[in-house]
Order: C-alpha cells, then structure tokens, then sequence
C-alpha cells in the first residue's frame, strides 16, 4: 500500500510530508516520481522564510503531478537516519532524489524564490551535459571538482542558465575558492537580468570578496560588487530575506573596512527595511522569520534595545519557541543585563527539547555567566553542553563538529 501523505500546514502550495523520509521516499517510487526534500531547521531563518512566504505559493502545486514534496527538520532526532545518507552542512538545503535508487540527483544550498525553485524543479527532472555533470559533483559533496565542471560548461556553452551561473558562484564560495567566486560574480552580472538572481550573485560574490586578504585584487574585486549591491537594495521585486542578506553583506564589508559610520548607517537603513517588512506580515509565524536578522541589524546598529519589545511580543505569541527567548537573551547580555538575560535562556533551555541548536543556547548562558563573573556556573553550564554533545546522534552532530566543540570548550574553560 503506498504510504499516506501527510499535509504540511502551509495556507496553500503543494502537500508536503513532514519529518517522514521513508514514507516520501515509498510514495514518490510507487508513483514513480522526482523526490525533492527541503532539509530546515527552526533557528534558521532563511528555512522559516521559504516555509512561510515561498513555499506557500500556489505555483508549485501543478509540480505534484511529477513531484513527491517532502520536509525534514534537522533539529528532530529522527532525523538522523536521513541524515546518515544525505549530510547537511548548510541550511536550508533542498535535495532533488531519485527514488527508485535513492541515488541524490542534484542538491542547492540555501534558499530560492519561486522561480529559482521552479528552475532547480525542472533542472532536477530531466537534462544533461557538462552542467548536468556538475550537478552531479554537486550533490555528492564534490564542490571542488564541481566547480571546475561548471566553469567548463560556461566556457563551453554561451549564454548559460542564470541557474547553473548561481549553483557555479554557489560551488566555488563551498570550495572556499574566493577569488574565482568573486571574480566570476563579477563578470556574470550582466548576464543576469532577474533581480532575484542578480542578488543572490551579488551575495556570494561578496561573502567571497570580504574573504580575500586585504589588497589590491581584493579591492578590484569589492568595488564593483559594492556598487552594484548598493543599486540591487533598490529592488522591489526581490524576496525580503535575500534583500536583507544583501544589506548584511554590505554592512558587513563597511565594518571590516574599518568605516564603522558607515557601517552603522547601513545597519540602520537594513533595520528599518525590516522593521517594514514585519509590519506587513499577516500572521506571528510570519511577522517572527524577520527577527533574527532584525536582532542582527539593531546589534550592529548600535541599538540592541530596539529589538527587546519585538521578541518580548513573538515570545508571547509563540509560547512554544525557543527562538524569541534565546535572542532576547543576547540582547539583554549586550545591555549588561545578565540576570534577564539569564531568565531569558533559561526559558529557550526549557523549550528546546532537543537538536544540536540546544549547544548554542549552552554557549549563550555560559557567556552569559562569564560577563556576570561566575565562574562555578560557567564551568557547570559547559559541562552540562559537552555531555549534550556527546550524546547526540553523530549523523545529526558529526564528529567533526563535535571535536570543535570539545575544542570550544576546553578553550572556554
């Protein structure tokens, strides 16, 4: 019997299983259908946004006919054994399987908008040559080479997809090749002529830049994409979060210039951008995606007391997520109020039953304690987390990331 889908509670869109890979994978070879799976975590703001103002569109519902749509929450410890044949290194990312042999066709980290979406869609079921193969390379974690296969296919095939340009820009930043990635953002600008696309060009490109050491290639580099990010925040037609992405960059490479004035004003352009854009919203879930990078841009804006009222109301409307509380937590310990910020991460702890996210909350009252001068409760807390961590699945919490933490830990103590 083919195993029941069960709906994901989204206003509309297609149908997606939730938390349940074998019954998605069961479903999409009985029906003989693409499996695409949306790997996301809660803490992740990026994976919230798709799932409230992406994901809902009813443009994907004419995919089902072709497409099995299925949802995995990394923090949830049945996750692990997706997470055994699949890793995920970066959130959100969408995976695009053959059922029939499990076998990972294609995989894009982080999010897209609907037409991005549709394009990786179609990308996913059907296609070949030197794209194709890199693809390929792609998803089996093969970055390196990936991107040496898609800079063939660019050379080789003028006017390729702005699809295949932004997973090449997304292969060469994985493969930390910051030159080429911001090179080739550099010299692929023109050819993307979506906004939607131009931004998330223009967000790898600078993340790779600021990477670069301190020079004249590197300056060549940022200058450009500087412009042209400046111009892109002007774009009404792109989704709110990559905007906010992009004013991060920007206010990110103003502070590592050492223009701290400039710096702080773009963060206070970002936050008032956002500011509107959760006035807009129609529902808590919905007003909530904006706050981490709401809590962002008040830090770097020098106003972390902007954002105390916001998280104080989410928390209120959504009584069940951490979330609210373990933001409020850094903002309260930035204001030097360590027994409210302890009151805060307290109650995150408390609702954080489990998932890998419950370590950053760890960290968050052990610095916490550490301002506050309190070294015996420190020492406690960083004990209480590195047991946590060891008891974790490892497809979940693998060993890598467990040794830095040990690391972390040790360092800390």
């Amino acid at each position: 019997m083919t195993p029941l889908l069960v709906a994901l509670t989204l206003a509309a869109g297609p149908r997606f299983v939730e938390d349940d890979f074998a019954a998605a994978l069961a479903t999409a070879k009985a029906n003989q259908k693409l499996l695409f799976v949306d790997a996301w975590a809660p803490w992740c703001h990026s994976c919230v946004f798709m799932r409230e103002h992406v994901l809902t569109r009813d443009g994907f519902a004419p995919y089902e006919k072709d497409v099995v749509f299925a949802a995995v929450d990394t923090e949830k410890p049945g996750s692990a054994a997706f997470l055994e044949q699949y890793p995920v290194e970066v959130w959100p990312t969408l995976f695009f399987i053959d059922p029939s042999s499990g076998k990972l066709l294609f995989k894009w980290v982080g999010s897209t908008d609907e037409t991005q979406m549709k394009a990786l869609l179609d990308a996913a079921r059907g296609g070949g040559g030197l794209v194709a193969e890199a693809d390929a390379l792609l998803a089996e974690g093969k970055s390196e080479a990936a991107a040496q296969k898609y800079v063939a296919a660019q050379k080789a095939q003028a006017g390729t997809s702005a699809r295949a340009v932004l997973s090449m820009l997304s292969a060469l930043a994985l493969s930390k090749s910051n030159e080429a990635c911001a090179r080739t953002a550099v010299e692929q600008l023109p050819s993307l002529t979506v906004h939607g696309d131009r931004v998330n060009a223009l967000s790898w490109g600078l993340g790779c830049a600021i990477e670069l050491p301190e020079g004249d290639g590197r300056t060549r580099l940022l200058e450009p994409l500087v412009a042209e990010g400046r111009t892109a925040l002007a774009f009404t037609d792109v989704l709110a979060d990559d905007t906010s992405g992009l004013y991060e960059s920007l206010a990110t490479e103003r502070f590592a210039a050492k223009d701290e004035a400039a710096g702080v004003a773009l963060a206070k352009q970002w936050l008032a951008f956002l500011d509107a854009q959760a006035a807009k919203a129609k529902t808590p879930a919905e007003r909530a995606v904006f706050d981490p990078h709401r809590v962002n841009a008040a830090l770097s804006a020098k106003t972390p007391e902007r954002m105390v009222e916001p998280l104080m109301r989410s928390e209120k409307d959504l009584p069940a997520d951490y979330n609210p509380p373990a933001r409020l937590a850094l903002l309260h310990r930035e204001l030097g109020k360590y027994d409210l910020a302890l009151a805060d991460i307290d109650r995150a702890l408390g609702k954080c039953k489990a998932g890998p996210r419950k370590l950053r909350l760890y960290e968050t009252k052990a610095s916490i304690l550490e301002k506050q001068g309190n070294a015996v409760a420190r020492k406690k807390v960083l004990a209480e987390a590195l047991a946590y961590a060891r008891a974790l699945p490892r497809a979940q919490y693998p060993a890598t990331r467990l040794a830095a933490f040990e690391k972390r830990v040790a360092e800390a103590k």
